[in-house]
């Protein structure tokens, strides 16, 4: 399913460095707690899918299942993190207005594609300069 959407996104938006791709999806927060007295229930935002496209000008989002992108330069980030744990990773980036903070899929059976990219990406420091 990953790799059929990968293929619409690289098609739909003619990309041809496909090495600067990564997954992963937002990180959903709680939004509602329901206490009962046998248990607690936590609601949380819907869980979002997301193709990170890397080069030297920024970071593009592709959303899986949305019609826009949007750019973040790298002359707007201010902070810029990626952490990794386990088959998981973290990346957070800061802006003057906002922070976003997504979870980053390491790997993912069928798609090795995802393990090489996100080496050749850690190699080039995601292409962050500051």
């Amino acid at each position: 399913m990953i790799n059929k959407q990968l293929e619409e996104i690289i098609s739909k938006y003619k990309i041809t460095k496909i090495n600067n791709i990564i997954y992963g999806t937002n990180i959903p927060m709680p939004n509602r707690v329901i206490p009962t007295p046998w248990k607690t229930y936590i609601k949380f935002d819907k869980t979002e899918k997301f193709f990170f496209y890397f080069d030297e000008g920024g970071i593009t989002i592709y959303p899986i299942d949305g019609e826009t992108y949007a750019t973040i330069l790298w002359k707007d980030i201010k902070k810029f993190k990626m952490s990794h744990v386990s088959i998981l990773g973290k990346m957070t980036i800061k802006t003057e207005d906002n922070e976003y903070k997504f979870q980053i899929n390491r790997m993912v059976i069928g798609c090795p594609w995802i393990k090489k990219n996100r080496k050749y990406l850690e190699k080039y420091n995601y292409f962050y300069k500051k």
